[in-house]
């Protein structure tokens, strides 16, 4: 490889930069097998002749990245390429990167001849348009993009005289060493141009918002992900121009920044996650504005929204005082979950000086109590830059209806959507519906002043006009036009369903020729299909369908829009959706693999990888281990096992670590199951994590006992038996006739009984006791009311398979029916991530999530009558669907090729018609009133 890795010449440390890198190379008259191979931190966008040709790279793990290998040749033309990189660097890490310097690494070579490499001669710039000082879509997701039109020129990519005097490449100490070939397909791409527009309006702002970043005051050079536990104070001092009342608001919960309880001269206004919208009186003149922080925050910016009839002025700056004091939380099993802090309490103890300090009642009173305070640097300072507040406070002033001259924008073609320039003091707003969600991209072509101010704000719902706003999520891009024609593609991966476009700082003529979102998914087999004569199911199949897609990137991600994080606990329902829906081997071994990773966090498995955010669900890695086992199932790679073992063997002798003399599993972990209000506790046994963390160990043994491994076959057993004997001794209520929920040392017993636990007791063997396992079996029929219920999709799958067990498959399909169907009534395209009334908004948080989409898993393996009987589909069953249906038809993937089969009961018998691949062994019982036809193929 003579590639090297460089960066932009005058930078030694990238904080949310972009840098701009441009090579030429020169082909032949008939090109031959002409191969690009790249790699950019943090992401980066590649383009042949100004065309875009890639994206990436995918997640990796500490200690290596993946490069992408592109075949140009059927792009590459005779005599002069023109080869053009975009590199965003973050500079800081997220859930789903952590921090690295930005560099790149490329190479252009055709057959063994190296056409064009990276290095001390490679062209390049900083993007200057790219805002790098700005704020965040929000934790997980790191910087929006912002961007400048006016400081940078954006056809750079393009046209080649641009970079002709550009300076040239940095070139890095980095060894590529590190580099591994991207194993997986390339995303498919296809772009989706809105189906309607909503809404015209024009709108007034509805409050002055401020965004502070308090990281370098309070820590300087922290560029992790992970959440901080401490005290200290915000302030300012503020000058209001006449006496007003009015709400100083908090956008978001402590998940998504800081906020907290706040004097003004003293005077104490309290605030918590529930009540964020503190009404205020302020007499004109200057006042002192001093907010606590005290707890655990995930993010160190703070979003706040001053709506008041009269803009305020921040006298001077911004500073803060602290930490006051601060917990640094690990992430072992032994040391108390966010250091013995609830999640959204605040801290119970504050040193004198903090005490202090928030009773006084001007700044001079507080530099006379703590010394001089530190004042933030401008540059981390905004002033009506968050867009999700801007978006929500907005006053609409007035509405139009859609006219013809509006619609261009809709379809990909000459025509042109023209926007009048606003009747009042106001600016114009539309809102647009793609009519599915989607992640990808946004790409625009528009016309406007220069100055003007494109906020573009995405979402996911308007069910009867009401918008539910991305609460924690800024999902947002901001583009500040240049004069005249002008086209910009972001970077920035987003969902939306909807978006919002309000034009900032215009008063004349606005056109828009394209606006469109480059939809990004892996790319699919799409081997897998069901359809019946329940055309409610079909809707609902589909909508499963497609939000597993949406969630199929490098790895399965949670959802498009909120987080993109890959959980390894949620991909467990993912990979076995998929198997069935799709078919991806090797999609699911990459995110097996990529789970492994997350051992670098803490012995426990990390909840989520790759990020220095350190959390660890012990239920998933329990889901990671059960999920290399499910993946052997279907797909038949026994070599898996012997890849994985080592880590799952140390990762089982650690948590081993927790079982107590008396067999019970006690640890300090978030203990999380379900959304759900069940009484377990981050310190303590929970019954049902304990059943499925009995299986693991069972698996083990198994796996052990088989391969030569019989010192840790008796190990893992003999934690398995002890961890089953506690909960049929410690964990049953012989008065309830009914499992706790779990144990904690210092609340005791659980007060609750739930249809979880139970439903994870009887699916991974936890209940020795048969008397115990009918009763048990009886509560899945028949919950009493007492018994909590299932909070979210993630946990139906788990009842669902129960009541396979139990030969439940048209209560399954009545549930899914009445489940799903709410989804649809809602006017949602996609799976909801809870069910009403778990967040504050009135429906659901994420509306595509993909542990939502197992009714489609459910719909191939069970609804269509083909049974794997082993391993690998060596071996099925076809056997009557037992499910009230005229004809139902599908397809299920298989290492071997695609099952196809079709039932059908119209004409008063049974008619099955198959196609089945010869290398499967098929089995099925002749029956006088069953018509059989299957065929062979392959």
């Amino acid at each position: 490889m003579e590639g090297k890795w460089i960066w932009i010449s005058e930078h030694q440390e990238s904080e949310n930069e972009r840098g701009c890198f441009t090579a030429e190379f020169y082909a032949g008259w008939e090109p031959e097998d002409i191969k690009l191979m790249i790699c950019g931190v943090t992401r980066y966008i590649v383009y042949l002749n100004g065309k875009e040709i890639g994206r990436g790279p995918i997640r990796s793990g500490p200690g290596e990245l993946f490069y992408d290998l592109y075949d140009m040749t059927p792009d590459v033309k005779p005599g002069s390429n023109f080869l053009a990189v975009r590199v965003w660097s973050y500079g800081w890490s997220t859930y789903q990167t952590v921090a690295e310097e930005g560099k790149v690494w490329f190479q252009v070579a055709s057959n063994d001849e190296v056409l064009t490499a990276s290095g001390e001669k490679t062209k390049c710039a900083k993007d200057s348009g790219h805002i790098s000082h700005t704020v965040k879509r929000n934790v997980n997701l790191g910087f929006g993009d912002y961007y400048n039109a006016n400081k940078f020129d954006s056809r750079w990519m393009e046209e080649p005289e641009i970079s002709k005097n550009w300076g040239t490449a940095r070139v890095l100490e980095y060894s590529q060493g590190r580099l591994k070939k991207n194993p997986l397909r390339q995303f498919q791409r296809e772009a989706k141009t809105p189906a309607k527009i909503k809404r015209i309006q024009e709108v007034m702002p509805g409050c002055q918002q401020f965004s502070v970043n308090t990281r370098n005051a309070f820590f300087p050079g922290r560029k992790d992900a992970d959440e901080t536990i401490f005290s200290g104070f915000l302030g300012c001092e503020i000058i209001v121009p006449q006496d007003m009342e009015g709400v100083i608001a908090f956008p978001n919960r402590t998940w998504n920044g800081i906020i907290g309880d706040f004097t003004i001269d003293g005077k104490l206004y309290e605030v918590s996650n529930e009540h964020r919208e503190i009404p205020v009186f302020l007499k004109e003149g200057k006042h002192f504005f001093l907010l606590q922080i005290s707890g655990k925050f995930d993010d160190l910016y703070c979003h706040m929204e001053f709506c008041f009839p009269e803009k305020l002025m921040v006298a001077g700056n911004f500073f803060v005082k602290g930490p006051t004091s601060r917990i640094v939380p690990v992430v072992d099993g032994y040391k108390r979950v966010y250091g013995g802090l609830d999640e959204y309490n605040r801290l119970e103890d504050y040193p004198d000086i903090h005490k202090r300090l928030f009773m006084v009642s001007s700044l001079e009173e507080m530099v006379e109590a703590g010394g001089p305070v530190t004042y933030i640097e401008p540059q981390y300072i905004f002033s009506d830059a968050y867009i999700y507040s801007l978006a929500k406070r907005d006053k609409v002033v007035a509405e139009s209806a859609v006219e013809p001259r509006h619609l261009g924008m809709l379809w990909d073609n000459q025509e042109i959507t023209v926007l009048d320039p606003p009747v009042s003091n106001g600016w114009n707003r539309m809102i647009v519906d793609f009519e599915d969600i989607y992640a990808g991209s946004l790409e625009f072509t528009i016309k406007a002043p220069a100055g003007t101010i494109l906020d573009i704000y995405c979402f996911e719902n308007m069910y009867q006009g009401e918008i539910d706003y991305t609460i924690g999520l800024n999902n947002s891009v901001r583009y500040i036009c240049k004069e005249g024609w002008q086209s910009y593609r972001c970077m920035a991966r987003m969902g939306m369903r909807y978006a919002m476009l309000t034009f900032r700082e215009c008063r004349n003529i606005v056109m828009i020729r394209d606006f469109r979102v480059s939809y990004a998914t892996y790319a699919p087999s799409n081997f897998g299909g069901f359809a019946c004569d329940d055309y409610l199911l079909n809707r609902i199949f589909e909508m499963c369908r497609h939000t597993h897609q949406l969630c199929m990137e490098d790895s399965f991600t949670d959802c498009p829009t909120y987080e993109q994080a890959f959980w390894i606990g949620d991909a467990g329902i993912s990979a076995v959706t998929n198997a069935y829906l799709f078919g991806e081997y090797d999609l699911i071994k990459h995110s097996i693999e990529l789970s492994a990773e997350a051992r670098a966090n803490t012995p426990l498995l990390n909840a989520l990888t790759p990020t220095d955010w350190n959390t660890s669900i012990p239920m998933w890695t329990m889901n990671w281990i059960i999920s290399i086992f499910e993946y052997a199932k279907v797909s038949g790679d026994t070599a898996i096992f012997p890849q994985m073992y080592g880590v799952v063997k140390e990762t089982l002798n650690y948590y081993a670590g927790f079982i107590q003399e008396d067999g019970g599993f006690l640890i300090n972990a978030w203990n999380m199951m379900d959304w759900a209000d069940m009484d377990i506790h981050n310190h303590g046994v929970v019954t049902g994590q304990q059943a499925v963390l009995a299986y693991c160990y069972g698996l083990a043994a198994a796996y052990a006992g088989k391969n030569d491994h019989e010192e840790d076959a008796a190990y893992f057993g003999d934690c398995r038996m002890r961890l089953l004997a506690y909960m049929d001794t410690k964990l049953w209520d012989s008065d309830k006739k009914m499992y706790r929920d779990g144990y904690s040392p210092q609340y005791g017993p659980s007060r609750t009984f739930s249809i979880q636990t139970h439903i994870l007791l009887l699916l991974y063997g936890g209940i020795l006791d048969e008397d115990k396992k009918k009763i048990a079996e009886d509560y899945i029929l028949h919950a009493p009311k007492e018994m909590i219920q299932a909070g979210s999709p993630f946990m139906l799958y788990y009842q669902y398979e129960c009541l396979v067990r139990q030969g439940r498959l048209q209560d399954i399909m009545d549930d899914i029916k009445i489940r799903w169907g709410e989804m649809l009534k809602y006017d949602s395209t996609t799976c909801w991530e809870v069910f009403p009334g778990f967040y504050e908004v009135s429906r659901t948080r994420s509306y595509c999530h993909s542990w939502s989409a197992s009714p489609a898993y459910f719909f191939i393996k069970y609804a269509l009558g083909v049974q794997m009987l082993e391993d690998g589909f060596a071996k099925v069953e076809i056997k009557d669907p037992l499910w009230d249906m005229k004809w139902c038809r599908g397809d299920v993937p298989t290492p071997h090729g695609v099952i196809h089969i079709e039932w059908s009961r119209e004409s008063g018998r049974k008619e099955c018609r198959a196609r089945i691949p010869k290398k499967i062994q098929v089995v099925y019982e002749e029956k006088s009133d069953c018509e059989m036809r299957i065929h062979r193929f392959g």
